[in-house]
C-alpha cells in the first residue's frame, strides 16, 4: 500500500498550470488530503497517522521529488488533450522502469487522481472511482503553495 501510495501521490502532483506560451507547466507542492481503494475511502484518522511530509510532493517540469525519505525523481508525462486528462509516471526501481497509468482533473486548488500502479496503458481508469475489483486509487491532494 505505502509503494501504490507513493506512486499515486506522484500522480496527484499533475496539476496543468497554462504558461504564457500555452504550454503545461507542472509545478506546485501539494499534501494528499484523502485516499479510496477498492471501492472505500480511507478514514480519516487513519491518513492522519502518516505524517504530512510522507504525505507531500513537489513537481518541478517533468519530475516529482517526495518529501519524505524516498527522494528520488519520478518522471511524469501528462496529455490535457485527452478527457479526462492522462498522466503517465515512470519511477526505476534498480535496472526496472515502473509505469503507472492514471487520469486527474484540477478543481480549484483540488487535484484528483486515480490512477493503477506499476500497469499497462489500458490498464488506465476510466472514471474517478474505485471499487472491490478494481486496481485503482484515488487520491485528493490539495495545493499547499499558492
Amino acid at each position: 500500500m505505502r509503494k501504490l501510495l507513493g506512486l499515486m501521490v506522484v500522480l496527484a502532483i499533475s496539476t496543468v498550470v497554462v504558461s504564457e506560451d500555452k504550454k503545461p507547466s507542472l509545478d506546485g507542492t501539494y499534501v494528499i488530503v484523502a485516499i479510496e481503494k477498492n471501492g472505500e475511502k480511507l478514514p480519516d484518522e487513519s491518513l492522519r497517522k502518516t505524517p504530512e511530509e510522507d504525505r507531500t510532493f513537489t513537481i518541478k517540469g517533468d519530475k516529482l521529488i517526495r518529501m519524505g525519505k524516498n527522494k528520488e525523481p519520478i518522471e511524469l508525462k501528462i496529455d490535457a488533450s485527452k478527457t479526462p486528462a492522462e498522466i503517465d509516471m515512470k519511477e526505476t526501481k534498480g535496472d526496472k522502469p515502473e509505469l503507472s497509468y492514471g487520469i486527474y482533473k484540477l478543481e480549484g486548488d483540488t487535484l484528483t487522481i486515480c490512477g493503477v500502479e506499476d500497469s499497462k496503458p489500458e490498464d488506465r481508469p476510466k472514471e474517478f472511482k474505485t471499487s472491490k475489483d478494481s486496481k485503482a486509487l484515488l487520491l485528493i491532494m490539495k495545493k499547499k503553495d499558492k
